[in-house]
C-alpha cells in the first residue's frame, strides 16, 4: 500500500512514503491493454459463448441452457470486457463500426475486420471442440415452420 503525501489519510496509520508512484491515490489503472490482450479476450469469450451454446444444444439441455449460456456470457464479460469491450460476436462488432461511422462511439473498421477474424476462428475453434467431446454436431438452422420459403 503506498500513499503519496497528495493522498488523505484520515486515520494516520500508515504514513506517507516518499518513493509512492504518481498514481498510487488513483483506484484505477491509466494504460490500454494491447492489441494482443484485447484479441486473446475476444477469442476466450466467444470460444466460451458458442462452446457453451454447442454443448447444450448436443447434450440436450432443455431446461438449464440458457441459465449456463447467459451465465458464461455473464462471467466472460465481466472477466474479459475490461479488455476488449466484450463484443464475442461478428455482429456486435459490426455494429460497433457502424456506430462509430455515424459519428458515435464504437470501433474503427480496421479494428472490426480483426475482432470478427478472431471471433470467427473461435467460433469455428469452439465448433470443433463441442463436436469431438460430443462425436456429433448440427446443423445451425430455424425449426420446422419457421422457414422464409
Amino acid at each position: 500500500l503506498f500513499r503519496s503525501r497528495a493522498c488523505s489519510n484520515p486515520g494516520g496509520s500508515l504514513p506517507a512514503l516518499k518513493s509512492a508512484p504518481s498514481n498510487a491515490c488513483s483506484p484505477t489503472m491509466s494504460a490500454e491493454p494491447s492489441m494482443a490482450a484485447k484479441l486473446t479476450a475476444e477469442f476466450v469469450g466467444t470460444f466460451l459463448l458458442i462452446f457453451t451454446v454447442g454443448c447444450n444444444v448436443l447434450g440436450g439441455s432443455a431446461t438449464w441452457g440458457g441459465v449456463s449460456i447467459a451465465s458464461v456470457l455473464m462471467v466472460a464479460i465481466y472477466a474479459l470486457g475490461g479488455i476488449s469491450g466484450g463484443n464475442f460476436n461478428p455482429a456486435v462488432s459490426v455494429t460497433l463500426g457502424i456506430s462509430k461511422a455515424l459519428g458515435g462511439p464504437g470501433l474503427d473498421w480496421k479494428t472490426v475486420g480483426i475482432y470478427a477474424g478472431v471471433q470467427s476462428v473461435a467460433g469455428i475453434a469452439a465448433a470443433i471442440c463441442y463436436s469431438v467431446l460430443f462425436g456429433q454436431s448440427f446443423n445451425l438452422a430455424p425449426a420446422k415452420g419457421f422457414e422464409w420459403y
